[in-house]
Parts: C-alpha cells; structure tokens; sequence
C-alpha cells in the first residue's frame, strides 16, 4: 500500500470494514469504488446509533480474543461504546485501542510468528482502556484540530532501496 499505510507492507496489519457483506459478488471495479460506511455521529462524541449493532461489539470482540492479534485501533468513539456494552467480560477491551480516523474500519495488528527479524508489539498496557483512559480523546482539540501553520512536506516515495533486505529479496524474486 503505497499511500500511507506502511504497517501494512510486513503483512502483519489488516483493515477490516464495518459495512456488511453485499448479496452479490463485486467486481474489482466494484470493490474498489464502494463507499464505506462510517459508524461515527457527525459529532465524534458517539456512534451513530442508526449504524451501529451490538454485533460490530461481538466481531471485535471475537477478533481481540484470537491470540495471534495483539492490537486493535478504532476510533475513540467506536471504544467507548464497546466499553458501554462489554458487560462483565471486558479482559480483550485492553488490546482494543483508539486511534485517529477508524471511524469505517477497524486495524488488526497480527503477531510474529516465526520470524526472528520481526518485532513484536509491546504487551498491552495494563487496564481496558474505558473511562477517565478515553476522555482525552473527545477534546474539542483532537476531535477539530486546527490546520498546520506549516504544510506538512510530502513523504518521499517509497523505493526499493529504502526497503529492508528481507522485503527486498520478496520483490525481487521471479
């Protein structure tokens, strides 16, 4: 992924939509055009409730409780509401984490395995994250950050070159 998403390019990271399954099978044209579906209110205090289902809770949690995951990033607004309906189970809302945008999918960071040159995730920090842990991340600050003063320059594309070895002998392979 060229545009942005370098944790991608190790194949430990993937994006998951939350717009369900269509009937039909999409086209590659198809696939790449449709619109997500952001579970997001305007506001981003809350989910949109018109969107949102108890089931996205059930998919993350499923996915949070798989032992080769460990991290999930949603938006601050998608954790709050998971930590409102976890219930008394709530030991996998710690590797649910907020991070900026997440509002029309969720990231899941996979392990290593079996790979001495692939470094690991942190272990997940101590508590589930809700309460008083989210409340910074509803500031009028960080939920309508003023523009740069500066641009930010554009990063440099992403060659070959600047690739590590192991990445670069997959490239170049036949």
């Amino acid at each position: 992924m060229i545009s942005g998403h370098s944790s991608h390019q190790i194949g430990l990271d993937v994006d998951i939509w939350f717009k369900p399954m269509p009937a039909q099978v999409l086209s590659r044209e198809e696939r790449e055009m449709e619109p997500a579906m952001n579970v997001v209110a305007p506001d981003g205090l809350d989910v949109d409730h018109k969107v949102w289902t108890p089931a996205y809770t059930a998919v993350l949690k499923t996915a949070a409780e798989d032992p080769s995951v460990t991290r999930i990033f949603v938006n601050a607004a998608i954790k709050k509401q998971m930590c409102s309906e976890a219930g008394t189970d709530r030991a996998w809302l710690a590797k649910v984490r907020p991070w900026w945008g997440h509002s029309e999918h969720f990231h899941v960071r996979l392990a290593c395995r079996n790979d001495p040159e692939c470094k690991g995730q942190p272990s997940v920090p101590i508590g589930e994250g809700c309460g008083h842990a989210l409340d910074s991340w509803f500031r009028p600050s960080i939920l309508h950050p003023p523009p740069p003063k500066v641009p930010p320059k554009p990063k440099p594309p992403l060659t070959l070159a600047k690739m590590p070895a192991a990445c670069r002998a997959v490239v170049m392979r036949p």
